[in-house]
């Protein structure tokens, strides 16, 4: 029955196959695009060498703060707040957009890979102002977080850049949603929404919708001329989660 039935869902979920979609790709105005096409470029290469030099924390952040006023269009006196004081403690940025806190940014040396406990830490000073946004980063790597409060932090990794792994398009195309113009147009937003949408959670509910399962039950029924009961198919597509 497993066997018969990926041909079935493919029917029901996609039954004509379209162009692909889903791919990163937002438009900046023309003078933002230019600054942060020329700055990916000049940065990468900088990368690289900091990467091989084995820069420590405190010079990759350093171009990290050059990064983001230089390529990402964010006001160093204006937006970008160093050393971000929390209670007792200090982020290594909290970035503003209009006067309002928007994101905090955890900086790691280039030399140390990113893990939970960066993670963790970040949380807790997400957590503590309110901030539904972080950014990880040892400046070969980004990783954009939205933070969910509630019993507990439910974070979601959003969008990652790997600046010695990928390609230069890729990193320009993803690199966009970091601008400040795509913040103010809440693009990350955007990309938040799409998937929570298409979570596993809510696959799981939309393939035991009823108009599906009854679906699948016709779509089987064609190919196999028996009608299944939908409480085996039910089951069959929970066995799947």
């Amino acid at each position: 029955m497993e066997e018969s039935l990926q041909p079935v869902l493919q029917t029901v979920v996609c039954p004509k196959p379209k162009k692909k979609t889903g791919k990163l790709s937002i438009k900046l105005n023309k003078k933002n695009e230019e600054m942060l096409s020329k700055g990916i470029r000049k940065y990468l290469r900088l990368i690289k060498i900091a990467n091989e030099k084995a820069l420590n924390e405190s010079d990759t952040s350093n171009v990290i703060n050059d990064m983001l006023n230089e390529i990402r269009g964010y006001d160093k006196m204006e937006d970008i707040t160093t050393e971000y004081k929390i209670r007792n403690q200090f982020c290594d940025y909290g970035v503003k957009i209009n006067n309002k806190l928007n994101f905090l940014i955890e900086v790691k040396a280039i030399t140390i890979d990113l893990n939970d406990n960066h993670l963790f830490q970040a949380n807790s000073y997400a957590s503590t102002k309110g901030v539904k946004r972080v950014v990880l980063t040892n400046l070969k790597e980004r990783r954009i977080y939205h933070l969910s409060f509630g019993s507990k932090i439910d974070d979601k990794l959003v969008l990652s850049i790997d600046f010695l792994q990928e390609t230069p398009k890729e990193i320009l195309e993803k690199a966009k949603y970091l601008h400040k113009e795509s913040f103010i147009k809440k693009h990350i937003e955007q990309v938040y929404q799409q998937k929570i949408a298409t979570s596993k959670d809510n696959f799981k509910k939309a393939l035991l919708s009823n108009s599906v399962i009854k679906k699948i039950q016709s779509e089987l029924k064609t190919i196999s001329g028996v009608k299944v009961p939908e409480t085996e198919i039910q089951n069959i597509i929970k066995g799947l989660f």
